[in-house]
């Protein structure tokens, strides 16, 4: 049986087995918790509840695994950002490869129905870079991978390339906005109001600049 702290899993004997799992595949499943406490915290008080502390209670694990997998809490912050980024990135990438106007609404739908899918991680991509959590920076970083998106496809036909800046900044910006008002409370809508204004939205900047 083993005992006492971890030690590094490769050797030459290959990965060490404790109850079933290696070395790696625990860190990874603490790294998780920790990310998934963090959700859970933003969820109920924002990014300001997150602590150090506060992560590891809530991942029942002591400040030895925090620091295992992050540096700082504003590590931990950053990394979780970019993930729930990318997961709003994923059907917005899809749709702008196919450029159809035909599919403004359903899109609209696919977007509107990810923010509510989860509100932990909408909260965090939407509402939380408004505060002073230290999410500015990253923010800044990430946000222009989705007006790219835009710019390159929704608004590719837009020969002026500042024009088509413009309107690519423009809209996730004001897109970003909405959103955030409206899972502050700020804006009273439903769901389909939020759809169809997304749909009209798109419809209105594709025939921007069109003349």
């Amino acid at each position: 049986m083993q005992t006492g702290q971890e030690s590094d899993d490769d050797d030459d004997a290959g990965p060490r087995i404790w109850g079933g799992t290696t070395l790696t595949e625990r860190k990874q499943a603490r790294r998780t918790a920790l990310l998934e406490a963090a959700l859970d915290l933003i969820g109920e008080a924002g990014a300001a509840g997150v602590t150090m502390r506060a992560v590891c209670r809530r991942a029942n694990l002591t400040d030895r695994y925090f620091y295992e997998s992050f540096a700082s809490r504003d590590e931990l912050l950053d990394v979780l950002y970019r993930q729930v980024a990318d997961e709003f990135l994923e059907p917005m990438t899809a749709f702008a490869e196919t450029d159809d106007p035909s599919r403004d609404r359903e899109f609209s739908a696919i977007l509107v129905d990810k923010v509510l899918g989860d509100p932990r991680k909408s909260r965090l991509f939407l509402v939380e870079p408004y505060s002073s959590t230290g999410l500015g920076q990253t923010t800044i970083s990430v946000m222009p991978v989705f007006t790219r998106l835009m710019q390159d496809h929704l608004f590719a036909y837009i020969e002026d390339p500042v024009r088509r800046r413009l309107a690519a900044v423009t809209m996730a910006s004001g897109n970003a906005g909405m959103f955030s008002a409206w899972l502050n409370g700020s804006l009273r809508a439903s769901r389909d109001q939020i759809v169809d204004h997304c749909a009209e939205t798109i419809a209105a900047y594709r025939s921007l600049y069109r003349s």
